[in-house]
């Protein structure tokens, strides 16, 4: 009895561990104002950007970019509606995890300096890539800038 207690008490605490970012940032945008991140495992590597471009009726319009597959999604503050969750690689076979995602999440919005305050995560999951650029560009252009 006391060993199924125990299985059962260390499931549980499993369901609710917190999880481990392998990155997370705080950024302010301003409109149009790009922020790219560059991953890399193995040989393959692969570029995440993204920007807004539009505050209406307090919905942030965004534009993400993954693997050269565009999103456009709106985002809102309030807790339902302010986050975006992109599939990064898929799952390795036979392993049984969350496949790594990138999660983006608006948090506030500036009126006055029309500058907008997004929250990303990045969770690794069951693959393992670094991460060997991120940094903001203020007009699309990735290369030295």
């Amino acid at each position: 009895m006391s060993r199924i207690f125990f299985l059962l008490i260390c499931g549980i605490s499993l369901l609710f561990a917190p999880i481990e970012w392998k990155a997370q940032n705080a950024i302010e945008l301003k409109k149009d104002e790009f922020y790219v991140i560059k991953m890399q495992t193995n040989e393959v590597q692969k570029t995440l950007y993204f920007r807004w471009t539009l505050l209406k009726n307090d919905g942030l319009v965004v534009h993400l970019n993954y693997d050269s597959f565009p999103h456009q999604f709106v985002l809102y503050e309030d807790y339902q509606r302010n986050c975006y969750r992109v599939s990064l690689w898929k799952p390795i076979d036979g392993y049984y995890g969350e496949e790594p995602y990138f999660l983006l999440c608006f948090k506030d919005y500036k009126r006055v300096e029309r500058i907008a305050t997004l929250q990303y995560y990045i969770y690794e999951g069951n693959r393992n890539f670094n991460i060997i650029d991120e940094r903001k560009v203020t007009n699309g252009s990735f290369g030295t800038n």
